[in-house]
């Protein structure tokens, strides 16, 4: 399980990169065209936007793998022993709730939005929603397995 999680990680960060990339290229072109041309491109200010919802979200799946997340860090350093290791778990759980609040929802903008187009890349909304659901999925996986290692810690 851990592996294959690694692997999805791995997969999501790289799109992220690349995502990163092709936003700073697409909006390049943009200006280029803007301002040389005096022509604008119909679809770069949209795609450009598209890609930035997925390099947050699949961006904060990847950063709950290591628990990169702020989860009350100011409290917990400043604990010690089983207090600490409890309070930690308490605020997985709490971030568990949300994961799951972010899953329903997702999926259902995704089934609302199916229908719906963009309005210049004419593709389904429901591409665009989907990595709401994809990124809660991976962020739960992340997390019980940071829950399942901080209860085999000692002390």
């Amino acid at each position: 399980m851990r592996k294959l999680l690694d692997i999805v990680n791995k997969v999501l960060q790289s799109i992220s990169v690349v995502s990163i990339g092709a936003m700073l290229v697409i909006i390049f072109i943009q200006v280029i065209f803007r301002y040389v041309f005096q022509h604008s491109l119909t679809f770069s200010e949209e795609l450009a936007r598209y890609l930035f919802v997925y390099t947050v979200f699949f961006g904060t799946a990847v950063v709950s793998k290591n628990n990169g997340h702020i989860i009350m860090e100011a409290l917990t350093d400043h604990l010690k022993g089983k207090l600490a290791k409890y309070t930690k778990i308490f605020a997985y759980c709490c971030t568990i709730i949300f994961i799951f609040i972010l899953f329903y929802y997702g999926i259902r903008m995704m089934v609302i939005s199916s229908y719906q187009l963009s309005p210049a890349l004419r593709i389904s909304m429901s591409y665009v929603y989907l990595a709401i659901p994809v990124s809660a999925f991976v962020m739960l996986c992340n997390l019980l397995i940071l829950i399942y290692d901080t209860l085999k810690e000692k002390g």
